[in-house]
């Protein structure tokens, strides 16, 4: 009964990943969407052979066998491909990176002569290599495992790329949820990869992983799918200019200095013109940087510095009749509404409080 459960939630989807893509496909199709829809597709494919293999109505349709190994060596540059298309700004799938589908191109011209067998070879050489436990002194367990390692770099190469681009851009709401979904995905592999590397040692229940392997794919595609249906904008985010790196990190370490070295929050007249002057950046500069790089407007990133000054001086004070007010403007705050809001909105707790659990805690 469990095992029925799991095939049709399996079954279901199968059927998920293809109409996503349809429905990816038929939207504004950008470079990112067509790359996405394809890997959708791909594991749609390997799911229904697999799970054609796992009920057995393989036996009635022989020739769907094989269909999944080869493609499965598009998956590695189409992560790669889908990371450059949301972190590089019109970035284009030119000729030079043609080169990343050569392993599909070998894997397939080894698989040629397995598409010409009859149905009836298809299953018997199949089976001969389902009832064949792999040996560590045998080429073909290295062969194999080299899939893992191929496809491994392209992992790591995409998750390095993502995570530049995050320390860049905080708030790209795209390249957050991929990175995640990156994260999910290496997973599944990684229960591949383990299931792989011990079958040697002993006999094990290789339909039982393959079904928990399928069930963690379609959860992730369930993922994708929650994400379409919840109406989210993630992935009309579109990678903002980071051709000129070097002279963006330029103008953040100057940000930074200003407020963390000359404090200069500390201005309870400082407004985002007023800061830009002072560092000779145009506003409109400084403002984007801010918002990419710390999630959160100009003026929630300076009260932030200043809650921050305001609750240093409450744990440093030693003077009992230290007034609340006095601490407040002594941080940059100019009034006593905003003082206490910073404090609710990024403690918790009202500044009162605050110094009473302070004063507590001294005790």
């Amino acid at each position: 009964m469990i095992s029925l459960i799991v095939n049709i939630l399996i079954a279901y989807g199968t059927c998920q990943a293809f109409f996503i893509a349809f429905v990816l496909l038929k939207s504004d199709r950008t470079l990112f969407k067509k790359l996405f829809a394809t890997l959708l597709i791909i594991e749609g494919i390997i799911l229904f052979e697999r799970l054609f293999v796992e009920t057995g109505l393989i036996n009635d349709m022989p020739h769907i066998l094989g269909i999944g190994h080869p493609i499965s060596f598009l998956k590695p540059p189409l992560l790669l491909f889908m990371t450059l298309a949301i972190t590089i700004q019109h970035f284009k799938l030119s000729k030079k990176y043609y080169w990343h589908f050569l392993g599909f191109g070998f894997m397939f011209l080894l698989n040629l002569p397995f598409y010409f067998l009859s149905g009836p070879e298809k299953l018997a050489t199949v089976k001969a290599f389902m009832d064949d436990i792999p040996s560590y002194s045998s080429f073909t367990f290295y062969f194999a495992l080299s899939f893992f390692v191929y496809i491994g770099i392209y992992i790591y190469v995409s998750f390095k790329k993502l995570k530049a681009f995050k320390n860049q851009v905080r708030n790209n709401a795209l390249v957050n949820w991929m990175y995640h979904v990156f994260i999910g995905y290496s997973l599944f592999l990684l229960l591949h990869l383990i299931y792989f590397v011990i079958q040697p040692i002993g006999e094990y229940n290789f339909a039982l992983v393959n079904q928990v392997s399928m069930l963690a794919m379609t959860f992730i595609i369930q993922s994708i799918a929650y994400k379409i249906v919840d109406k989210s904008t993630i992935f009309n985010s579109k990678p903002p200019n980071l051709d000129n790196l070097e002279q963006r990190k330029k103008g953040e370490a100057v940000i930074i200095s200003a407020l963390e070295d000359d404090k200069i929050y500390l201005n309870d007249e400082l407004s985002l013109s007023v800061f830009a002057k002072s560092i000779s950046l145009p506003a409109s500069h400084v403002s984007k940087i801010i918002n990419q790089k710390f999630n959160c407007s100009f003026k929630k990133l300076i009260n932030q510095y200043r809650f921050q000054e305001a609750k240093h001086r409450l744990l440093e004070n030693n003077d009992p009749s230290i007034k609340l007010i006095d601490i407040a403007f002594q941080s940059g705050f100019n009034n006593k509404v905003s003082f206490y809001r910073a404090f609710k909105e990024f403690e918790g707790i009202s500044p009162s409080e605050f110094l009473e659990n302070t004063k507590k805690e001294k005790k």
